[in-house]
């Protein structure tokens, strides 16, 4: 350890010194601290040995002490007072050492003042020797977040609250050769306190028991790095109630009782900015504000890595940001390119790598297959080839140890790290070994997302493909009776969180020739996609399922996929005109080949597509045809669909009364057992209210048509169908606007806007702002209806479509106003 600063004053002489620069006798001193002349002259010639705590503090006030003389003074006498049993401890005229081993802080730490102040008032509150307060903090991260660098610039910040000195122990967590012995750290502390090596004991209890009594009325603040875990740090604790503690480790340190844990976070990309700018001058970075950003981005907003492109600019002055910043794309030298000097991200990370027991170190590197962001314990189990069981425990250590993060009940890699662990995949498994997991891992993807599928299908009127039956990973074969999913609720939960995980596999499939694969999961996932129209990339989806029918040869499949494929482009994307050209081809290609099921179902999509373009009358003739064909086949699900198309129709046309009439006989009809799943059921009941809503309201029965859309939201809500509940508490907001209650008209249609946007459904977030422009004009408040205008006509972009065209010059001549 750094040899400490020996304090050669005794308590008395820094006493005498003291009370001479004031100019006052020993009688005054003793009258103005409530003393007597005996006393004061018996401590100024060292015969008092153990000044009472509340003489010192009598006189420290006498004299006028305060900040760091009144901190040293109270010290001092501390020292004083310490036990002088077995010669162990510092004798008459040995020197009393106030060690200062804090190395040097960095200059530019950014991002942490909020922990900070957090520290700071927690070492107020120690050094006033609050019995209440936790003295020990633990730091913990991942390797790289900036431990160190916080524990040594709080340690230097606080060090003035601490009279009794400033520790360090590095604990060498990440050492090759293992961890500090505690009784190797306990001897160095002991040295540093003046203990001679003569009189350091050779038992680790005793060493223990003596750096406790040295520390038990000393205000020391003690900085424990890098460390191992619990134990090493119980064995270092001070006993002194005002000593405070710092812990840097990567765990968290769960067993180490009463103390208070803080986790570091990445940077904010503010913070990053301020650290570059720190390092390499603020003219570069505000020279290149967008090149900045990108490197704060590419180095994973982990301050290690942002130090290090920081330092590699510094020391090329030629080198433009984006120049660093193209050469840190090419993720298979990022990590190389990262290394300034003796610091290295990889390094960093290949501390707590080597340290893992090999079944965890491969569930690290096998980890690194799965595509999407974050992932569960199940599919860890299957890339790895172990049970669930390990793989949960084996992520947890991962945690642990600081190369995985926490999202929940799932887990993720810091891009970096993921970087990191493909390296160590590559040059530690063979080729063979990595393509039988990541092909465990699609297949394994691939079935359990047709088996989640499947629980939407309806009982009856199931699909008749050539993949449908008779394959053994058929969608419709691996049904619901031996499905791992309980309901459509459950596997509708594990389809959202997987979501980047299936897609992922479903476009490698697409890639690699699975043809048969791609459509089956397509097929599989259309009744879900009825209630999560707007949560996946349908259109992508039904896209790549359409080319693989093709490509197989399956004409039927592929007028199955076109029909889902338009119903994407028009009701997902409000590509009104793309959707109709996609449904054409599917009503030609079912007719070819003779399915009447294909042609019932683009006529009743082009009938919903008729009406969004303005041409009512041609949508009335569409849907008739459609529940004509599906009543030939027995179709009644299908038919249903089509007469609610058709009602929809009629009430573009006006003509509610019988349109309302269809809509009940639809919403009578999905109150009856239908074969639909429970959600499937419950949002075409909640779809039937909303277009009776329509339907009421279009008649000027506002009341009823409110409390249809009301109905109709909370069924949504319920089914976790985003999209329809805000379209229902749109027209909900409305319809209160048109009966005069503009402030709860106003909250409704603030709470579609909402969800709208968290779902980036540009058009409707338009009419939206719309609706409320007209709202706040009404309201004579011109200044938010021009700023709710603006907002709408950026939404409306670059959408090409008649109504959004109608809506955007109407906006620019409102907006054109004076």
């Amino acid at each position: 350890m750094p040899t400490g600063q020996v304090q050669h004053d005794q308590f008395g002489d820094l006493l005498r010194t003291l009370r001479l620069e004031r100019k006052l006798t020993q009688e005054e001193l003793a009258e103005a601290a409530g003393s007597s002349v005996r006393s004061i002259r018996e401590m100024e010639r060292g015969r008092v040995r153990s000044p009472q705590r509340r003489t010192v503090v009598l006189l420290a006030d006498a004299l006028r002490l305060a900040g760091a003389d009144r901190d040293r003074f109270v010290a001092l006498a501390r020292a004083e007072r310490q036990p002088r049993e077995g010669g162990t401890v510092p004798h008459e005229g040995q020197a009393v050492v106030v060690p200062g081993e804090l190395p040097s802080a960095v200059p530019d730490l950014t991002g942490r003042t909020e922990i900070l102040q957090r520290l700071a008032a927690l070492a107020t509150e120690v050094a006033a020797g609050r019995s209440d307060t936790a003295s020990v903090v633990v730091l913990h991260g991942p390797p790289g977040i900036g431990k160190t660098s916080l524990a040594v610039v709080a340690g230097h910040r606080l060090s003035g609250a601490f009279a009794g000195g400033q520790l360090f122990v590095d604990l060498q967590s990440a050492s090759p050769d293992g961890p500090l012995d505690p009784a190797e750290a306990l001897a160095g502390l002991l040295r540093s306190l003046g203990v001679p090596d003569s009189r350091v004991p050779v038992s680790p209890a005793e060493r223990g028991g003596l750096f406790r009594t040295l520390t038990r009325d000393r205000p020391l603040l003690v900085i424990l790095d890098n460390a191992a875990d619990e134990a090493q740090v119980r064995a270092l604790l001070p006993a002194g109630r005002g000593c405070l503690v710092l812990v840097t480790c990567r765990r968290p340190l769960a067993g180490l009782a009463g103390a208070v844990r803080q986790p570091l976070d990445l940077l904010d990309p503010a913070a990053g900015r301020a650290l570059l700018a720190a390092i390499v001058g603020a003219d570069r970075i505000a020279a290149e504000p967008a090149a900045a950003d990108q490197l704060v981005t590419l180095c994973g907003q982990l301050p290690l890595a942002v130090r290090i492109a920081g330092n590699r600019l510094a020391s090329r002055p030629q080198w433009s940001v984006a120049w660093l910043v193209d050469l840190l794309r090419d993720e298979r030298r990022r990590l190389t390119v990262l290394t300034a000097g003796d610091l290295g991200v990889r390094s960093a990370f290949e501390v707590s790598y080597r340290q893992l027991d090999p079944v965890i170190a491969r569930v690290f590197r096998r980890a690194s297959l799965i595509p999407g962001t974050d992932f569960a314990p199940a599919l860890v189990a299957v890339v790895a080839g172990i049970d669930e069981e390990t793989a949960s425990t084996a992520l947890e250590e991962l945690v642990e140890a600081g190369l995985l993060l926490t999202l929940g009940d799932r887990y993720q890699f810091h891009d970096l790290v993921r970087l990191y662990a493909k390296e160590r995949l590559d040059a530690e498994e063979p080729q063979t070994r990595r393509t039988a997991a990541h092909e465990r891992m699609i297949g394994w993807l691939l079935l359990r997302t047709r088996q989640a599928g499947v629980m939407f299908e309806p009982d009856a009127g199931r699909a008749d493909s050539p993949f449908d039956a008779g394959r053994p990973d058929s969608p419709f074969d691996a049904g619901r009776a031996d499905s791992p999913f309980d309901d459509d609720r459950a596997a509708a939960y594990w389809l959202n969180r997987e979501s980047g995980n299936w897609l992922a596999a479903l476009r490698y499939a697409a890639r690699c020739g699975r043809h048969a694969d791609v459509v089956a999961v397509a097929r599989a996932l259309h009744w879900y996609s009825d209630a999560n129209s707007h949560r996946h990339p349908w259109e992508e989806i039904f896209a790549l399922a359409v080319a693989a029918a093709r490509a197989v040869g399956s004409p039927r499949d592929e007028a199955v996929l076109l029909n889902f494929l338009g119903w994407a482009q028009y009701f997902c994307q409000d590509r009104n005109l793309d959707g109709l050209a996609t449904l054409d081809r599917a009503l030609d290609l079912a007719r070819r080949i003779g399915d009447r099921r294909e042609q019932a179902w683009a006529l009743t999509y082009t009938a919903a597509v008729l009406v969004r373009t303005g041409r009512a009358e041609s949508a009335v003739d569409h849907s008739r045809r459609a529940v004509g064909l599906f009543r030939e086949i027995g179709y009644a699900l299908g038919e249903q669909s089509a007469a609610s198309a058709q009602a929809g129709s009629l009430a573009a046309l006006g003509r509610f009364a019988e349109a309302a009439e269809l809509h009940r006989e639809v919403l009578a009809f999905h109150g009856r057992g239908t074969g639909l799943s429970r959600t499937g059921a419950a949002v075409a009941r909640a779809g039937a209210m909303m277009s009776l809503g329509a339907d009421l309201a279009g008649m000027g029965r506002l009341r009823e048509a409110a409390d249809e859309y009301a109905r109709a939201r909370r069924v949504f809500n319920r089914c976790g169908a985003t999209f329809s509940e805000a379209s229902a508490v749109h027209r909900y907001g409305l319809v209160l606007a048109a009966l005069g209650e503009a402030d709860a008209a106003a909250e409704a249609l603030r709470a579609a806007l909402a969800l709208y946007a968290a779902l980036s459904c540009p058009w409707w977030e338009a009419q939206t702002l719309d609706a409320l422009a007209a709202l706040a004009g009404a309201a004579s408040d011109r200044a938010a209806a021009r700023l709710l205008r603006q907002r709408a006509l950026d939404r409306c972009g670059e959408l090409d479509a008649p109504q959004v065209r109608a809506l955007r010059a109407t906006l620019r001549l409102e907006l054109a106003e004076p």
